[in-house]
């Protein structure tokens, strides 16, 4: 195929929406760096920064474009082995803000979760993509794929990156041929876990969970399985609670009740929520953000970017960023629905699947319908290593999707 032909299957709608919001994150970003208080006026470097990743972002964008196939397939063992490596490194290293979670080199840091999740959505997607793998495998492998890298990142801790390896992982189980009951089966013990605390709730979901599975009509020993697992796990979860760290106990009460300590876990919800609360229709205007120069937003460039965007630029401002993440995730399914090999399938449902997973926890931890569990936003928040693999996870989208019209 020639070079004009290239050109004319490239995906331009998508790109543009990719570079749009590119500057959209830049802009808010330098907006983060900026605290203006009188006459003072103190510029971090953080946006400096993420324009020299987006650089090497693309540059990585474009390599993976003409990567062979074959390449990648010959590189995802090697990967997935350094990535492991690296995470049980980083838990070795001193800790940075007194969390395992980067590894310095020099003025760069580097973080290896983030790198693993496009590790995890390649070997799932080989290992699913093979013939006449039957269902019990795929629910097998998969969960010795993700689980590994997710308690890594769990000990760092890091309880957001965790959870990314879960929502990555049911909905390609999904794409690969399991059903969405044995998924949902797969998901009941967490909504016991979750429900383990009421006894009223507790009660409830074990009728609807008994009513689905007469409607199914599963069999007599299965079905009182899974409703005894599901009521143990009830049972223990009060003890369980215990088990986590201190600081995600309180932020789960925080979340439930901010008050619960105003300057401690219930803080950076109570300023996200003011700060964009007081942002109003049309918000404050950029860099007049009283909050943001205050100082009162915790990792204001990071987790936290969104609440930036909500007090300077208002309810207007964030439903622009919510409609070019709408459109995004539009076009990914278009290619998505076109794409016929399973394989490549199975890696943008897994990309889409983290994409969706980490807006809307970000987006909702900043307006207070979900606990804070540190989880950048795709394109927008500081990060050289999310950014990096967001970027390879594009380039991967338009591989796809371009050599899909060589076909």
């Amino acid at each position: 195929m020639s070079s004009t032909e290239i050109i004319q299957k490239f995906d331009w709608k998508l790109m543009a929406i990719l570079l749009i919001l590119l500057v959209f994150g830049e802009l808010a970003l330098y907006s983060a760096s900026v605290q203006r208080v009188g006459e003072k006026i103190i510029v971090s470097d953080y946006y400096v920064k993420q324009l020299i990743w987006i650089v090497l972002g693309f540059a990585v964008f474009f390599t993976i474009l003409y990567i062979p196939d074959v390449i990648l397939d010959l590189l995802i063992v090697p990967y997935n082995i350094l990535i492991f490596i690296l995470l049980i490194v980083v838990l070795l290293l001193p800790s940075i803000k007194g969390v395992h979670r980067w590894i310095s080199l020099g003025s760069v840091y580097v973080q290896p979760a983030e790198f693993a999740k496009i590790g995890v959505i390649f070997l799932l997607a080989k290992v699913f993509s093979a013939k006449y793998i039957p269902t019990y495998k795929i629910v097998l492998y998969g969960f010795l794929i993700a689980i590994l890298p997710a308690l890594l990142v769990l000990r760092q801790p890091d309880l957001g990156s965790a959870l990314v390896f879960f929502a990555i992982l049911f909905p390609m189980m999904y794409f690969a041929g399991v059903s969405f009951f044995t998924i949902f089966i797969i998901i009941t013990p967490l909504v016991s876990v979750l429900v383990g605390f009421n006894i009223t709730y507790w009660i409830i979901f074990d009728i609807f969970l008994l009513l689905v599975l007469i409607f199914r009509k599963v069999s007599l020993l299965p079905a009182g399985a899974i409703l005894a697992g599901n009521a143990f796990i009830s049972l223990v979860t009060p003890y369980m609670w215990w088990t986590l760290h201190e600081y995600q106990r309180n932020r789960i009460l925080a979340f439930i009740n901010p008050k619960f300590d105003v300057l401690g876990s219930g803080y950076q919800i109570i300023q996200s929520k003011i700060a964009i609360g007081s942002g109003g229709i049309f918000g404050k205007g950029f860099l007049q953000g009283t909050q943001k120069n205050l100082n009162f937003l915790p990792e204001q460039q990071t987790d936290f970017i969104f609440s930036v965007i909500g007090e300077e630029l208002g309810f207007i401002g964030c439903f622009i960023l919510l409609i070019l993440f709408t459109v995004l995730i539009w076009r990914i399914v278009i290619i998505l629905r076109k794409i016929r090999i399973d394989k490549q399938r199975l890696v943008i449902a897994g990309i889409l699947s983290y994409f969706i997973f980490q807006i809307v926890v970000n987006i909702g931890m900043n307006i207070g319908i979900i606990p804070v569990v540190g989880i950048p936003l795709p394109f927008i928040s500081y990060g050289g290593s999310s950014l990096l693999v967001n970027m390879v996870s594009m380039g991967l989208i338009f591989k796809y999707a371009r050599e899909r019209s060589f076909v």
